[in-house]
């Protein structure tokens, strides 16, 4: 210290003394004895006012071969550390105790690089460090901040940005080596492979029901981002991006049905915002997003497809992806005044003037069975289709379905031809039979009929003369019976078997109004048969002979036959 330049002074604050010599001073109180204060720790001492200011009298002497060749004295306030590369730093309060906290120079921070600065929003303090700095506010405390989640909150204007105060040190104990920080406003998440992004308010809230970056999204990849239209914003995810506005709220999206509503146009296309994430819960695997303007559906099968307007009310009220169409498998096309959609199993097309009409594919018929999207039962080791496109369609797709190891599976189809009125609508008579409309519904085949049995295990009727099926309303009505007199509206088979069409050379019984499918219900019509001749008729289903021929010789007694309009046919 060398020699005294000034006698001491006593009576001071805490009644202590201070007294000046060649190399410094010496400060005394009665709870912290005689300490010296010499050097660049001495004069940042005498700008701080000595024992007048906030560090008040030395607690020790000043303390040397610290890390670095750092120094440090204690005083009743905190203390002051000096190295070469920062030069004398005070530390005190919650500031101080944070630091001592994380290992003070021998932690990530390192040695202080100026005072604590008071003049932050919100009564808040801050002093910098060699490795960061540690922030304190009334309302957070004192937290360090520091490496790529400090660079990126400062990018952010700090604590006047929207992340405010930290609330938290930086932890590092997510997957993938990642850390994270957080703020007033929400956090910081840092990751090797995303660096540090910030995530706050709804999106964040949204990342957090998804199990954060251990969920299907990952680490954030981007700062959330508010340029879309109608004031949406999203944010960019390993996995994907949560998307918000405020009529839907924050939605996850991810995957092939990302990747799909990307070509739409994302929120500017017809498919607006998304309004839920993609639920899982499909038949087959499949999946899907609910949007603003429809949904995108997705199977293993046919993809992600988006679904909209006419044509997915339709698709809705016919069960989804569990009713006769199944999964959609392109999207909705607009040419020549209609639209239409393509699904696994049909279609539906769309109008302004003509509305919705439907379709099931002849080839998937058989299919509709295995699935149970058919209205009418079948059940039976064949069963037999007569569909017509629309009301009052003449023609029909014709097409047998053989079951085989518990499934059917088409044995072969044709084209054909119903009622001169078309099909009647289910559960309406067809009768009376000049009507011409053909039923619609499941029936059984028993009996067969025609000019010989071309080896059928139907009860086979070989026609004579005497032919007659019953059409006058008494005891003979919707039979079989043989008599020589030609009564109308008693029909010669005969007649009919022989002439040159030759519409009943072979055809069968299909079991309408007749049992075993009913009783009996006069002038309801009478049991229609499939019978040779393909042209429209007064209600029966006509095929080539070839056909009939070909249909007569694999058909068993209970067979069924299910006829009518697709749309009323197929759920």
């Amino acid at each position: 210290m060398g020699l005294p330049k000034a006698p001491a002074s006593c009576g001071l604050r805490d009644d202590g003394c201070l007294q000046e010599f060649d190399h410094g001073f010496i400060a005394w109180t009665s709870s912290t004895g005689a300490q010296p204060a010499r050097g660049e720790i001495l004069s940042r001492w005498a700008a701080l006012e000595r024992i007048d200011g906030q560090l008040g009298y030395p607690k020790a002497a000043e303390i040397c071969g610290r890390p670095h060749n750092g120094c440090t004295q204690e005083y009743q306030g905190g203390a002051i550390v000096w190295s070469p590369e920062t030069g004398a730093q005070p530390i005190w309060g919650a500031t101080g105790e944070r630091w001592v906290a994380l290992k003070s120079f021998d932690g990530s921070l390192g040695y202080p690089t100026s005072a604590e600065v008071c003049n932050l929003s919100g009564g808040g303090c801050y002093q910098d460090y060699q490795g960061g700095a540690i922030i304190w506010s009334p309302a957070t405390g004192a937290q360090p901040t520091w490496g790529a989640t400090r660079e990126r909150w400062a990018t952010l204007n700090f604590v006047d940005g929207p992340m405010g105060y930290p609330t938290s040190a930086e932890i590092c104990n997510l997957s993938r080596g990642g850390c994270y920080q957080d703020y007033q406003g929400g956090a910081i998440i840092w990751s090797p492979a995303t660096g540090a992004q910030p995530t706050w308010g709804a999106t964040r809230e949204r990342w957090a029901t998804l199990n954060f970056v251990d969920g299907p999204m990952g680490y954030p990849t981007s700062a959330e981002i508010c340029n879309l239209s109608r004031g949406g914003c999203y944010q960019d995810y390993q996995g994907g991006a949560i998307i918000w506005s405020p009529a839907t709220g924050a939605q996850p999206t991810w995957g092939a049905t990302r990747e799909r509503w990307a070509t739409l146009n994302f929120v500017d296309g017809p498919m607006g915002y998304p309004t839920s994430a993609e639920i899982c819960n499909l038949s087959r695997g499949g999946c899907y997003q609910d949007y603003q303007g429809g949904a995108i559906i997705w199977s293993p099968a046919t993809g992600a497809q988006p679904t909209w307007g006419a044509t997915r009310a339709e698709w809705g009220a016919r069960n989804f992806d569990r009713g006769s169409l199944g999964f959609p498998t392109a999207a909705e096309t607009c040419g020549g005044g209609q639209c239409t959609q393509y699904y696994q199993f049909g279609k539906v097309n769309w109008s302004p003037q003509a509305g919705i009409s439907y379709s099931q594919f002849p080839t998937s018929y058989c299919e509709s069975l295995n699935r149970g999207t058919t209205k009418y039962p079948g059940g039976t080791p064949r069963v037999s289709f007569a569909i017509a496109e629309s009301y009052p369609s003449t023609h029909i797709n014709f097409v047998n379905c053989v079951g085989e190891n518990g499934a059917y599976r088409t044995e072969w189809s044709t084209s054909g031809f119903d009622g001169e009125s078309g099909f009647a609508r289910p559960g309406v008579a067809t009768g009376p039979t000049i009507n011409k409309f053909s039923p619609t519904g499941s029936f059984t085949i028993t009996d067969a009929f025609g000019v010989g049995n071309p080896g059928t295990a139907l009860n086979y009727i070989a026609l004579n003369p005497y032919s007659r099926w019953g059409g006058r309303l008494n005891g003979n009505y919707n039979k079989y019976f043989e008599s020589s007199a030609d009564i109308f509206p008693d029909e010669n088979m005969w007649y009919y078997a022989t002439r040159r069409q030759g519409d009943y050379r072979q055809g069968a019984v299909i079991n309408y109004n007749r049992e075993p499918d009913s009783p009996i219900t006069m002038n309801a019509g009478f049991a229609i048969f499939l019978h040779s001749n393909p042209v429209a008729t007064w209600g029966c289903i006509s095929l080539s002979e070839s056909d009939i021929v070909r249909y007569l010789r694999t058909a068993a007694p209970g067979d069924r036959l299910i006829m009518g309009v697709g749309a009323d046919v197929f759920r």
